[in-house]
């Protein structure tokens, strides 16, 4: 739990440093700077990804025609989420979460140990809930955002990557096909 505890803490301020340098400041000037959720850390080229593959897959190995065609409709709901969340509609947001995502940002010990960063506690914001979460950290940060690459994980996983002006690959958002749908997914 403690390993947990720091590694999201040193996430969230990584990639709340990466996202207030790369986002511009338009939006409500009420409310507070934008903060990244977990997952949305630079991905390091000499670093190996930790998950593992299943038996048989290979991520090089998607073809061209896949890999456009995912993009595609990545993109799509990439739009999709970013004017839910411009909207912000909390019940429309949920229904592109998988089950463990939601499930995670819901656990009080989670929003407990996400009140507590820096960026939150400026602005006296504590997170009891998930559409705190949403309205606190996924509103100020994800309603513009932009897909530039998506990088398979298996046939059903996908991360969605920006690239900030620093040219950082910043993972966006982790997916994960559910039938014929793509949803929001966390993955431990």
């Amino acid at each position: 739990m403690v390993y947990r505890t720091r590694s999201l803490h040193i996430l969230v301020f990584i990639t709340l440093a990466a996202v207030l340098v790369s986002l511009s400041c338009a939006g409500d000037p009420q409310s507070p700077p934008p903060i990244a959720e977990p997952g949305m850390e630079p991905i390091v080229a000499t670093e190996p990804v930790a998950e593992p593959e299943p038996a048989g897959f290979n991520p090089d190995l998607v073809s061209v025609e896949l890999k456009q065609t995912t993009f595609a409709d990545i993109s799509v709901l990439i739009e999709t989420l970013n004017t839910i969340i411009r909207r912000r509609d909390f019940e429309g947001w949920t229904t592109y979460l998988t089950a463990d995502y939601a499930s995670y940002y819901s656990d009080p010990a989670v929003l407990a140990e996400m009140s507590q960063e820096p960026a939150l506690k400026r602005y006296n914001v504590v997170l009891r809930s998930m559409r705190d979460f949403f309205t606190n950290v996924v509103y100020p940060s994800r309603q513009n955002m932009r897909v530039d690459d998506i990088e398979f994980i298996d046939e059903n996983k996908v991360r969605a990557i920006t690239i900030n002006s620093k040219e950082e690959r910043l993972v966006l958002y982790n997916l994960e096909k559910i039938g014929d749908t793509w949803k929001i997914a966390i993955w431990r």
